[in-house]
């Protein structure tokens, strides 16, 4: 897994962003990754000077508190601990290219998934009756690199696509269907 460093940005009036370039990805692999936010710092699962043992660290992302990600087999989205299977993100990636992919903590408390800065997916948490993401709250960027990607960087100074360009490809935007008891692999890579 992979938090940021500090917590995303607020956009103020869009809520909290962050992007990533994807460099190198296996997408033939069963679990490609998970993307999302998390409000658990990553400090809980460091060490701390005084030798206090860490909290362990799970073995996917989805398994942290009070993280919400979507992706691992581009079937999934994980609401705070609970398994929501949703239509394919991933579908429409090709191999062997470089893509960039964002996530958007919106003001409603949802989240919002862009592959080349276009909309492919949207989680309402009142359409779906689930709590809203909190918002008003630090959140960590997490990336659960639990599968296909080998190589990432976030894009630092990335800005959010405007609502005029950001596009929404319908064929992979979709409400999330009934839920799913469910677990992503467990083959987590590297710890925070």
């Amino acid at each position: 897994m992979a938090f940021s460093a500090e917590p995303v940005r607020n956009l103020g009036g869009r809520g909290c962003w962050f992007e990533i370039r994807v460099d190198d990805l296996a997408g033939g692999e069963i679990s490609v990754m998970g993307v999302g936010f998390t409000a658990t710092d990553p400090d809980t699962f460091l060490n701390s000077e005084e030798g206090e043992a860490a909290a362990p660290l799970p073995g996917c992302a989805a398994h942290i508190p009070k993280t919400f990600v979507v992706g691992y087999s581009g079937r999934s989205l994980y609401w705070n601990g609970e398994r929501i299977e949703i239509e394919p993100v991933f579908a429409k990636l090709k191999p062997a290219q470089t893509f960039t992919i964002g996530a958007l903590a919106n003001l409603d408390g949802g989240l919002e998934l862009f592959i080349n800065r276009r909309l492919v997916y949207a989680f309402s948490p009142e359409a779906n009756v689930k709590p809203p993401m909190e918002v008003d709250v630090p959140l960590w960027a997490v990336v659960d690199c639990s599968g296909g990607l080998k190589k990432a960087s976030l894009i630092p100074d990335s800005i959010l696509p405007s609502p005029e360009k950001e596009g929404i490809d319908d064929e992979a935007t979709g409400g999330a269907g009934e839920g799913e008891d469910g677990e992503p692999g467990d083959d987590a890579g590297d710890a925070a």
